[in-house]
């Protein structure tokens, strides 16, 4: 089955996965290396210590940088699971948000803002369509290449030719 080529919303949702999945990458790798970056001591983290996140959150960013380029192939299924990944990864850095508030709060933003792309703003199947795009096409090249009925010229004079009026000059 061919797939359609991508949009601008399949691209749009896709650079936002590989950047979150990017940054969730370095996340991972400042809490294993340095955990004294971050706003909390390891004692006040909601769920684990900083190099269980760390681990967590590197692995969790490659597989939003994998789904991101999955999204490109348009494929219902990297639909579903880039919505899914953008869920669980909300929970995440709410679980984060007391390590670091503003950068959990944009990721959460960005990641309502990717459901939204997956979700509403996805073009249905029917708009895709190949054959319907055809007819919009021919449809619309055949109105554009017809003479207009009862136009009038310059002098404001019309003539009949072949069934319908024309106005010369």
């Amino acid at each position: 089955m061919r797939t359609p080529p991508a949009n601008g919303w399949q691209f749009f949702v896709a650079t936002l996965m590989i950047v979150i999945g990017a940054i969730n990458i370095v996340q991972g790798v400042v809490a294993l290396v340095t955990p004294g970056f971050y706003a909390v001591t390891e004692t006040g983290m909601l769920v684990w210590e900083y190099g269980a996140w760390g681990a967590l959150l590197g692995l969790w960013g490659a597989v939003l940088v994998i789904a991101g380029l999955a999204v490109l192939s348009g494929s219902t299924w990297a639909r579903v699971f880039g919505v899914v990944l953008a869920a669980i990864n909300i929970v995440a850095q709410m679980a984060f948000l007391v390590a670091m508030p503003l950068w959990s709060l944009v990721a959460i933003a960005v990641n309502v803002l990717v459901i939204y792309g997956m979700t509403a703003g996805w073009p249905s199947t029917e708009e895709t369509e190949p054959d319907r795009r055809e007819a919009a096409y021919r449809s619309g090249y055949q109105a554009a290449h017809e003479a207009p009925r009862g136009a009038k010229s310059a002098q404001g004079s019309t003539e009949r030719s072949s069934g319908r009026e024309q106005t010369t000059g």
